[in-house]
């Protein structure tokens, strides 16, 4: 029963059972030992679950009302459910604690795979997500009325954006910063996103991959990465340069 031992447990229910009596009946009752049922008797009465009185040079023992045992018991799920909430809460730092959580990975390809990325970020609704992708790359491979309702996703959200680009800078977004990468960093072909605890890779190398990792401490070594990668970058004013692209 919530909150008490078995023994405890054979102990109030061989005492509701047989009503007023004596320990040695109520030990029989329930299986146990005096010395044990003694024990159990006590925590009990301590729990307000169980009571004594005497008849004479008899000592009786009884259950309280059952209306007793049920405000015990809904104490004890409150409690339970606050301990349950400082878990959750601590739940990171106990998986760093026990060695680390275990990343999970999962994988898209083809059509799926664009979507896939889209639809999870709104899933999570982070307040931020951070980017590095190729536009030119990203324009040349997906069809542009898919891309932009995929956006439209986000935008409703409100979901704040930094981005860090190469190719073409078509259209903008208010919710967004955008700084272009170096060209001295050279070509790639992909998209990289993170956002809450994930780590999202796009390849548009071929059939369009995307594969989604959920890990906190990968997701803060990428960040840390990210803002490292920022320092290096141009910042690029959208509004100000391409106001005839601003999306409303």
């Amino acid at each position: 029963m919530l909150g008490l031992s078995e023994t405890e447990t054979k102990i109030y229910f061989a005492s509701l059972h047989l009503g007023p009596t004596s320990v040695q009946e109520i030990a029989k009752k329930a299986r146990l030992s005096r010395t044990a049922a003694y024990d159990a008797i006590a925590s009990l009465q301590d729990r307000g679950l169980l009571s004594t009185y005497e008849r004479g040079k008899k000592k009786f023992f009884t259950v309280e009302d059952p209306e007793r045992a049920i405000s015990y018991f809904r104490n004890q799920v409150s409690n339970l459910n606050d301990q349950l909430g400082v878990l959750h809460t601590s739940l990171s730092e106990l998986k760093m604690l026990a060695g680390g959580e275990r990343p999970s990975a999962r994988f898209y390809e083809g059509k799926d795979a664009i979507q896939a990325v889209f639809h999870d970020v709104a899933l999570v609704s982070p307040s931020i997500r951070y980017e590095v992708a190729n536009y030119d790359d990203v324009y040349e491979h997906l069809d542009i009325g898919q891309l932009e309702s995929y956006r439209r996703i986000l935008h409703e959200k409100k979901i704040k954006m930094k981005m860090i680009f190469c190719g073409k800078l078509r259209k903008i977004s208010p919710h967004t910063e955008y700084y272009r990468m170096p060209s001295s960093v050279g070509e790639f072909h992909g998209d990289i996103w993170l956002y809450g605890n994930r780590v999202a890779f796009v390849s548009f190398i071929g059939k369009p991959i995307t594969v989604i990792i959920e890990s906190e401490a990968f997701s803060h070594v990428a960040k840390a990465l990210y803002e490292t990668a920022l320092l290096g970058c141009e910042k690029v004013e959208g509004p100000d340069i391409f106001p005839q692209n601003t999306e409303k």
